[in-house]
């Protein structure tokens, strides 16, 4: 789910209709101070792992690489898993 950015004001005017949203809704509410992200509210059940729905907006936002340096990592991957021997199985 898509966080809902909040400002500290309203948060704080409407905080109970806010965590009655996260807790029936299961709404992500991002606290902002001016345009800065202070704080973020989520449901309890998510305190312990990340919501794989929100995994390709994470990634998103990380650091790309070029294409060169795609093709360069993929070579590079490539050469890697040719070298590398198949172990024997010592219980076969």
């Amino acid at each position: 789910m898509i966080p809902i950015p909040v400002n500290v004001t309203d948060f704080s005017r409407g905080l109970s209709e806010f965590l009655n949203q996260v807790q029936y809704q299961g709404q992500i509410l991002n606290i902002e101070r001016g345009k800065k992200v202070i704080a973020k509210v989520s449901p309890a059940s998510m305190a312990g792992g990340f919501p794989i729905g929100m995994l390709d907006q994470f990634l998103a936002k990380g650091p790309q690489l070029s294409s060169t340096d795609r093709s360069s990592f993929a070579k590079d991957v490539n050469d890697v898993r040719l070298k590398l021997s198949k172990s024997r199985d010592p219980w076969a």
